[in-house]
């Protein structure tokens, strides 16, 4: 079937039939922007645009970022990230928070991390093998954890969690350098 408009009358109606809802500029319509067949976009005052403040994204006024690497998805590599960071998914390598943020790493109950996490604040909920270091900041462990490798911390809090690692305590004002 050729959906090319075959008369003068479709023609002049942009292709479009009785069943498509037509609106003057600024009208609000049900559903998504119709667009008539030979248009290559609706209109700009009515495309959705996403907010930042919404999406988790720094502003001007220096909002933190949260990232997330969703459950099902995996990650292999080393990645340095801005703000906030969920784990739900597994990661291969090293996570980083730069200092001096006072980012946040939560590792949750599907989440898996087999490598080093350096962040301020770290949460595990999951399962983790390598070094959590959080010097001048808190590690916590969560009854659902399991936690093996080394843990570097000035707070440590654990909740049940099944723990088979080096704890070394880490005066706050360190400069979170291995001494």
């Amino acid at each position: 079937m050729n959906d090319l408009p075959q008369d003068s009358e479709d023609t002049a109606t942009g292709g479009l039939t009785d069943d498509h809802q037509r609106t003057q500029p600024g009208e609000l319509q049900d559903g998504p922007p119709k667009v008539a067949l030979g248009h290559t976009m609706p209109e700009v005052g009515r495309v959705p645009v996403l907010a930042p403040s919404l999406q988790g994204l720094a502003s001007q006024g220096g909002a933190l970022r949260h990232s997330t690497l969703a459950r099902g998805m995996a990650f292999s590599g080393s990645a340095v990230v801005v703000g906030s960071l969920t784990v739900a998914g597994e990661v291969t390598g090293q996570l980083s928070l730069p200092a001096p943020a006072n980012g946040h790493v939560t590792v949750t109950e599907t989440g898996v991390v087999e490598g080093d996490i350096s962040a301020r604040n770290i949460s595990v909920l999951g399962r983790t093998n390598g070094l959590l270091d959080a010097p001048g900041g808190k590690v916590s462990l969560h009854g659902t954890a399991s936690v093996t490798g080394r843990i570097r911390y000035t707070h440590l809090q654990v909740n049940g969690a099944d723990l088979n690692a080096q704890l070394e305590r880490v005066r706050a004002d360190a400069d979170g350098s291995a001494g």
